[in-house]
């Protein structure tokens, strides 16, 4: 009995071991890069326009605006930030703010968002700008803080 037994399960392995097709080779696929990714290495490449005289801050800001449009929508926190940094690279543009002053007033909202966002009633899904600007001025992601 046992080696009948024994018999009927190896030929059910084996039988399922036959009918199992080897897995397909999984297709190359690039990496998915994130909406605040995407902004960054955006900024990257027209950041060296800038430094070649070929854009301005401006237009560079611009860019980057119709850029998070496309990739998240609109949102609240992210519109907030973006008008700042608009006007800080208007300013930038004019010689009316210096580079060190126009980093302390983004760092500033920056750190406002920082407070409001943990009692913020509705917030945004996706506020890939800030999360950008928060990633290229070295602080915490939204949220992340105790």
């Amino acid at each position: 009995m046992k080696t009948l037994f024994m018999v009927v399960l190896l030929a059910a392995l084996s039988g399922c071991a036959q009918l199992v097709a080897p897995p397909a080779a999984a297709p190359v696929v690039a990496p998915v890069r994130s909406a605040e990714q995407r902004l960054y290495d955006e900024a990257q490449r027209l950041s060296a326009q800038v430094a070649r005289g070929q854009l301005t801050r401006t237009e560079v800001a611009d860019r980057l605006g119709r850029l998070r449009v496309d990739l998240v929508g609109r949102n609240s926190v992210d519109d907030d930030v973006f008008k700042l940094y608009r006007q800080l690279a208007v300013k930038r543009d004019a010689n009316q703010i210096e580079g060190a002053a126009a980093q302390q007033q983004m760092e500033k909202r920056l750190r406002l968002w920082l407070g409001r966002w943990p009692q913020l009633p509705a917030k945004p899904a996706q506020p890939a700008f800030t999360a950008f600007m928060l990633h290229l001025y070295s602080m915490p992601a939204l949220g992340s803080q105790p």
